[in-house]
């Protein structure tokens, strides 16, 4: 299910665009708030240079996070912490088995 945006951003402010598509399914939404809060607790040194323009399901029927980063400002371990959330979400939304 498609998600108002000013739902998420009212919750997580800065950390995901007023314009992100978000299109999921809606028992998948627990794992998306995980993973906006662990966006939202990054280092200050991550989070001011990432933020989250889409949350979807892809052809596969997994989720997908796009995310906007300005990689030559975030060191490697800085995008590690991103790559490990987007692996826990993933990983929560396979076990509810809900795909397309």
């Amino acid at each position: 299910m498609t998600k108002p945006d000013h739902e998420l951003n009212a919750q997580y402010g800065a950390m995901i665009s007023p314009g992100a598509r978000v299109a999921v399914p809606d028992e998948w939404m627990p794992a998306v708030h995980q993973a906006m809060q662990e966006f939202c607790d990054l280092p200050t040194e991550v989070r001011a240079f990432t933020i989250v323009i889409g949350i979807l399901r892809d052809a596969e029927g997994d989720i997908t996070f796009q995310i906007a980063c300005a990689r030559e400002l975030v060191s490697d371990p800085g995008m590690k912490l991103i790559d490990d959330i987007i692996a826990r979400a993933s990983a929560a939304t396979a076990e509810l088995g809900v795909r397309n």
